[in-house]
């Protein structure tokens, strides 16, 4: 199984924080790039969004600012009818990988509500966040990814030469891409899908890729291969009968 958390309420939310470093503002967190951060001035803050109406929500997700890694040590989520937080209606935890740079949260059930917040703590002195998702998830769920595809972590690094063979390495980082992902025997309604992903974001705004259901059936170590991508291309389909086709897409890592 894959899902594709791409309809982020996040990007369209109005915005506030119980602290903010004015040169970190929120507006930051409706921002593609993840080292454009928010970021408070305690170790303990918090973080709502006022998604403009009631909303359905299926995930919640954190990616990492890919250079300084996660700025937070703990994340509580809570959602609520109103913007009080006495005793907010749903209230929940998420966890983070601080290895992979990714915290992918799927609720129990779909929680509907206007307003959302994280609670969250640090020990840096200020709490930082780069991404975040709020929304329901695109599931393949008939279907699933076919083994087979390429997974690359591609050097970023630029080198020079001098005339006398001396080596200068300005060191980028790296990029996770994932290849060749074929959905075999896919349904008309199916390629819908896929599509709906791509025609939302195209190869210009990023989203979520989750492999596997949590309990490792597909893959092992599943929190390697997810993360924030952009279509590198737009998707293929090959036509294998009439009513049934074969999709392959390939994903590059968003910094």
């Amino acid at each position: 199984m894959i899902k594709f958390l791409y309809n982020n309420l996040v990007e369209g939310a109005s915005l506030s924080s119980s602290t903010v470093n004015a040169q970190y503002p929120l507006s930051n967190l409706q921002n593609d790039f993840r080292t454009k951060v928010y970021r408070s001035t305690s170790n303990s803050d918090s973080v709502v969004f006022d998604l403009g109406a009631i909303e359905d929500v299926d995930f919640v997700a954190l990616v990492d600012n890919w250079k300084n890694g996660f700025g937070v040590s703990t994340v509580t989520i809570q959602a609520n009818a109103t913007d009080s937080w006495g005793s907010p209606a749903f209230t929940d935890t998420l966890t983070l990988d601080t290895t992979f740079g990714i915290g992918i949260k799927e609720l129990s059930s779909t929680q509907s509500y206007r307003y959302w917040r994280l609670v969250l703590t640090s020990t840096l002195g200020y709490c930082e966040l780069a991404h975040v998702f709020i929304g329901k998830a695109e599931s393949i769920t008939t279907n699933g990814v076919s083994y087979g595809f390429n997974y690359t972590n591609k050097d970023l690094q630029k080198r020079t030469e001098t005339r006398y063979g001396q080596e200068y390495i300005d060191d980028i980082g790296t990029r996770k891409s994932l290849d060749n992902l074929q959905f075999q025997v896919m349904s008309t309604s199916e390629l819908d899908q896929i599509f709906n992903v791509y025609d939302n974001r195209r190869t210009v705004k990023p989203f979520i890729v989750k492999m596997g259901d949590g309990t490792n059936t597909m893959i092992g170590d599943e929190d390697r291969l997810n993360g924030l991508y952009k279509f590198d291309k737009s998707p293929s389909a090959k036509m294998r009968t009439a009513s049934y086709w074969d999709i392959t897409l390939s994903v590059m890592e968003q910094k």
